[in-house]
């Protein structure tokens, strides 16, 4: 890989929480020497890493983590009784921090506003105390489907304040995804909007959750935001709901009885319509105090079977997991604000809204398309609301360039660049870096998924960094890179990224799939977490390539995607590329290249033999590309990892499995009409 790219200042690296960490607890060497000593006894690390987070035993541990049951099944801070919004929000109010700012939000159409520490932590009580009156109890779930805002930041913490489970479900989900995975969490209440807007269009929100609920028949109520804004104490109070909006005495469920849900439409039998301002209007009630093993969020990730999985965090393992994360790699400070482009339903939602609050820095929501009205939409995003921490996917990275105006301002206050969700090219990484960030802020890649409840791999703040690259494992996370075989690849060569030990963030364990669970992820290599992603060292530098299962092999030689990708975008007639492997009864595969044209440029034969020739000339002969498709379009999940499998699924007749999380799923017929006029 390229030089190092970015260089920690003095100053930089003398405020970071990482320095203050490693004087605290006499660790000389820095960030490297913290890495080291983590890994090789994780016990010291996090016993430290929590008071220094500040999380809030109700009852301390008995000890860091029992091993006794395997790695599968780790317990970690045993004993313990906590509740994650005593941590996140009430520690802050305690604090006299009350009038800081916890939330700033803002819509599409211009609607903003600002919920402090003190206002989260009473609007959040109040709409527990809602959830109460409805039945709700520890343990039961709760399900989201909401855009990002208040209303899915408050709903996170009113949950988990009396130990309810939540259930987050992608804004853009159909009715068919949200009823599976309704029906699978065995869900009692389910929250949504009336409505969100993005790209200025209506998505009538409501009308597809009850649509889902036909089916979904363990859904007892249905909580509708009617009208989005803040709480009533926050921007003035609304009026009084209509007749049909106003809920029963007993909480809004009238059995056996149906319910009005509003002008022109009828609610199922059995099912009941609240108002999510009349719920908010509740007596509050008090932070439970629960087992520190009491599961908070029930979170969905797509399976290639068509089955979604459900994986489970806990008020101990996960805050413990993103507060390490938030605070060391990404340096956040009480006087940050954090904004990360994601959705309620997906993994980065609560990882910032509980690593933001833990830090006692400012979340910053935003509904709505990110170039909407135009592409100057972002920067002005993040000077008004005065950024200091961003992220997102590196899809967004590509999408912007080539279409900002020359030489954009660099939000004043922006000092650390934040990407996950899929590998990157060097030149997006670079625009990102130069361009965006106007080479002063480090980009802080993290890696993870929705079953490791953060990442295991993750750039530092305090080290320089190579285009593309990370600083290697977590603190506390004892990961190495290994072959089909077991061993150790040497330097450069690929493998796949494995965990020897349990960590606290992983999940407790899949959604009534005790079996699935071990199969998935320790039945490929015994006793050890395998995690899928194609993975190399180079110093101590690590790089990520795509999943294991998009690896090609051509030839007996085992290629990352991102490879071939990064060479076929470097033409300029390619604004993306996906590079998959084929069947082929010689090499064992062949390679294909599926390329999106830039804006105004056209893919004909002449420029698919050029960039057979790029792929050849960066990557040697064996690689040349045996097909060039042009297609409009790359199948992608809103979070911006790109499908590959449903690319090369196409070509070879696979069953697509899960399509719910794709936000395109119209590209398909689009790729599979380019693959027969081609």
């Amino acid at each position: 890989m390229s030089a190092y790219a970015w260089y920690p200042t003095r100053e930089f690296t003398e405020r970071s929480n990482i320095t203050a960490f490693c004087r605290r607890h006499g660790v000389d060497g820095g960030y490297r020497a913290l890495q080291a000593r983590s890994a090789a006894d994780p016990e010291w690390f996090w016993e430290r890493a929590v008071q220094d987070i500040g999380i809030v035993w109700h009852r301390p541990p008995l000890r860091v983590c029992d091993e006794s049951g395997g790695i599968a099944f780790t317990r970690w801070f045993p004993g313990a009784y906590t509740n994650l919004v005593d941590s996140c929000l009430e520690r802050r109010v305690r604090q006299g921090s009350g009038q800081a700012p916890a939330l700033r939000w803002e819509r599409e159409d211009g609607t903003r506003g600002v919920l402090t520490y003190g206002e989260a932590a009473a609007y959040s009580a109040r709409v527990a105390g809602g959830l109460r009156g409805l039945g709700v109890m520890s343990g039961d779930r709760v399900a989201g489907y909401l855009p990002p805002g208040p209303e899915a930041f408050v709903l996170l913490f009113a949950c988990a304040r009396i130990g309810a489970v939540l259930v987050p479900l992608f804004s853009g989900f159909g009715a068919e995804a949200i009823a599976i995975r309704l029906v699978d969490a065995d869900v009692r209440v389910l929250v949504t909007a009336g409505d969100a807007v993005r790209r200025g269009r209506r998505q009538d929100m409501a009308a597809v959750a009850r649509t889902s609920l036909e089916s979904a028949t363990c859904v007892r109520h249905l909580v509708v935001v009617r009208e989005p804004s803040g709480p009533p104490s926050v921007g003035g109070e609304r009026g009084e709901p209509e007749a049909s909006e106003r809920p029963s005495p007993a909480g809004g469920e009238q059995e056996g009885r149906t319910v009005p849900s509003g002008p022109g439409g009828h609610d199922r039998v059995g099912l009941a319509t609240t108002d999510w301002h009349r719920l908010a209007a509740a007596e509050p009630v008090p932070v439970v105090s629960v087992p520190v093993t009491a599961p908070f969020l029930l979170l969905h990730t797509s399976g290639t079977t068509g089955r979604p999985k459900g994986a489970v965090h806990t008020h101990g393992g996960f805050p413990a997991q993103v507060g390490s994360e938030t605070r060391y790699n990404l340096d956040l400070r009480p006087d940050d604000v954090v904004f990360w482009v994601t959705d309620p339903g997906w993994i980065m939602f609560p990882l910032i809204a509980l690593g933001g609050t833990l830090a006692g820095a400012c979340v910053l929501a935003y509904e709505g398309a990110i170039d909407h009205p135009d592409v100057t939409r972002l920067r002005h995003l993040l000077d008004d609301h005065e950024v200091t921490v961003f992220g997102s996917s590196p899809s967004l990275a590509r999408m912007l360039m080539g279409r900002e105006p020359r030489d954009p301002v660099v939000p004043s206050r922006l000092r650390i660049l934040g990407s996950t969700g899929e590998p990157w090219t060097e030149d997006a990484w670079r625009w990102y870096f130069a361009e965006f960030g106007g080479k002063r802020c480090p980009v802080i890649n993290i890696c993870g998924g929705t079953e490791v409840g953060g990442s295991l791999l993750a750039s530092a703040p305090t080290l320089p960094q190579s285009p593309c690259g990370f600083a290697g494992p977590c603190l506390g996370i004892a990961a190495v890179v290994e072959d089909d075989s077991g061993a150790q690849p040497p330097e450069g060569q690929l493998g796949e990224l494995v965990v020897e030990r349990s960590w606290p963030g992983m999940t407790r364990g899949l959604w009534r799939a005790r079996e699935r669970f071990a199969q998935t992820y320790f039945g490929p290599r015994p006793g050890r977490w395998s995690h899928g992603d194609l993975v190399s060292r180079t110093g101590d530098e690590w790089f990520v390539h795509g999943r294991l299962d998009d690896v090609i092999k051509l030839a007996g030689k085992r290629l990352g995607p991102t490879e071939v990708e990064d060479a076929v975008v470097g033409d300029p007639a390619v604004a993306e590329a996906a590079a998959v492997g084929i069947p082929h009864p010689v090499k064992g595969e062949a390679l294909w290249c599926f390329a999106v044209p830039a804006d105004g440029r056209s893919l004909g034969e002449t420029e698919a033999e050029r960039i057979r020739g790029r792929v050849a000339g960066a990557l040697g002969a064996a690689f040349r590309p045996a097909r060039v498709v042009a297609v409009p379009e790359l199948p992608r999940t809103r979070n911006g990892k790109v499908m590959r499998r449903l690319v090369r699924g196409l070509v070879t007749g696979e069953a697509p499995g899960d399509l719910s999380t794709l936000v395109n799923p119209a590209c398909l017929d689009a790729i599979r009409a380019a693959l027969h006029e081609q």
